[in-house]
């Protein structure tokens, strides 16, 4: 696996869509860089990291 990836690869790596990513990198959870063409890349090993703290699903009432 490449050590930074784009966005929408990450969000298959992780089954997540792109928006969740997005929120991450807002959120500040993301090591982000732009490539030569401008385009958003995420630390592969960081996506893993975060998705692994993360509980999936609505939370309960």
């Amino acid at each position: 696996m490449r050590e930074w990836i784009t966005v929408k690869e990450a969000a298959l790596l992780v089954g997540r869509d792109k928006r969740q990513i997005y929120r991450w990198i807002e959120r500040d959870r993301l090591a982000t860089r732009r490539n030569t063409d401008g385009i958003l890349e995420v630390l592969s090993k960081a996506i893993i990291r975060v998705e692994k703290t993360v509980i999936r699903g609505r939370p309960r009432d």
